[in-house]
């Protein structure tokens, strides 16, 4: 493990180093912290924020975002605050985001990245952000949690390589917010519906006003609310 106090981005980094699999690098704050479709990843000093190497030996690789989300997930239910998975990289407490995954593929195995907002006691109104401590009060020691949630982490990889997803898929459904709500998809063109259901393949499930429709890829939100 390399602990770092200020990196553009942990991905990056482990990206660009020659580094074996299994190795973690974490920063204290990143300059240039990275989510989905490049978008920025607010990485104030409070939050902990890592990327690791795992090798490519997995069934549904695609599906390794969920379940990573689910994984972090159960580990703040652990600490006693119900939380829930926004498809399909992000992990939610009281309808603002606290946790947010990105996994990329390289030659070298996926480079996994988490940004987990832990003691952060403040966050831009236009984030629609929250950390652990601003949920529950609780200060936390940062090398604990990312121990712990390292814990989580190796278990449910360890099962996800032996079965794969379908065997966390009514976890996740369980968890899933808006299901149920009627949402938009944000893709090539927005699509409207009632969210029903995840697919064995982690697609989401829609029930639209032409029928039952497969979404495999695009950006969640419910209608009306925007998040």
């Amino acid at each position: 493990m390399l602990w770092l106090d200020t990196l553009p981005s942990t991905q990056s980094f482990l990206k660009e180093s020659n580094l074996p699999i299994g190795s973690v690098v974490v920063a204290n704050t990143q300059t240039q912290g990275r989510g989905r479709h490049g978008r920025v990843w607010q990485s104030q000093e409070g939050g902990l924020y890592f990327s690791f190497l795992i090798d490519t030996d997995f069934r549904d690789f695609s599906t390794l975002p969920l379940v990573l989300g689910y994984s972090i997930s159960e580990f703040i239910d652990s600490q006693g605050i119900p939380s829930a998975i926004k498809w399909i990289n992000d992990v939610f407490v009281k309808g603002k985001k606290v946790a947010g995954v990105l996994v990329e593929k390289t030659k070298k195995g996926f480079v996994c990245g988490i940004g987990l907002n832990v003691n952060q006691e403040s966050f831009p109104q236009d984030l629609q952000a929250i950390s652990m401590f601003l949920a529950d009060g609780k200060k936390r020691n940062r090398v604990d949690v990312l121990l712990e949630l390292l814990s989580y982490i190796g278990r449910t990889l360890e099962e996800f390589k032996l079965v794969g997803f379908p065997k966390f898929r009514e976890a996740i459904k369980s968890k899933l917010l808006f299901l149920e709500q009627e949402v938009i998809i944000y893709g090539e063109k927005p699509i409207v519906g009632i969210l029903q259901d995840i697919g064995e393949d982690g697609s989401l499930v829609l029930l639209t006003s032409k029928g039952n429709m497969k979404i495999v890829s695009g950006d969640l939100t419910l209608r009306g609310l925007g998040i």
